[in-house]
């Protein structure tokens, strides 16, 4: 069975702004993942609600959390707080749906997001499993829509099925433990991956492997 929590901290909560670490710290984990994704700012925002998240985002500060996320802030940010209002002044267009269907990966406090910059589009849904912990189970990058088992850290990137055998090879050379690995096909000779780690390296990943790849994103 896999951990959830490693220690006590986890289950007491995080620092934050907002009063619930699963509607407002765990949220703005999900919306900085999102515009990780993104990596541009973005012109449009559309968050999809489902069950809890979709009855209580206003009065929990769900709303601002992920949108302050997106932005960069983390749970600990005052300016979380004027999230909308500073997405307004930067003309980011907000749409906010609360829908009344189960959620698609089977948890109470779901949200889909959408971001756009007007050339490029990503789709990230996941999930606040209290203490401010997160689960990122699908993701869409490109069109291409890859699912996952929910844990953190993440890389993604592309490349071919003999180049991710070099970044394996690597990781291992890391001490990285790959804790599940899945993908879509992407091009002819070249496949999107995702690898889910049991704990990021501390040393320079991105210098290590980033010749074997492209589009290199770590959550």
């Amino acid at each position: 069975m896999e951990e959830k929590y490693q220690s006590i901290f986890d289950i007491v909560g995080p620092v934050m702004v907002g009063p619930s670490s699963s509607h407002t710290a765990g949220a703005a984990k999900l919306g900085k993942k999102a515009g990780q994704l993104l990596k541009n700012r973005p012109q449009k925002i559309k968050i999809d609600y489902y069950e809890s998240f979709a009855k209580t985002h206003v009065g929990h500060g769900t709303d601002l959390a992920i949108v302050g996320g997106i932005l960069g802030m983390d749970a600990d940010n005052p300016a979380l707080a004027n999230s909308l209002e500073i997405s307004k002044a930067q003309a980011i267009s907000l749409q906010i749906n609360e829908l009344s269907e189960p959620s698609p990966i089977g948890h109470p406090n779901t949200a889909a997001i959408t971001l756009s910059d007007g050339k490029n589009k990503i789709f990230l849904c996941g999930c606040s499993i209290g203490g401010g912990k997160i689960e990122v189970k699908q993701i869409e990058l490109d069109g291409y829509n890859i699912e996952l088992p929910g844990s953190l850290p993440v890389i993604l990137f592309k490349c071919s099925p003999r180049s991710l055998v070099k970044i394996l090879e690597k990781l291992s050379d890391m001490g990285s433990i790959v804790t599940a690995q899945n993908f879509c096909h992407f091009a002819e000779r070249e496949n999107l991956y995702a690898l889910n780690l049991k704990e990021m390296p501390v040393n320079d990943l991105e210098r290590k492997i980033q010749k074997y790849c492209d589009n290199l994103i770590c959550l």
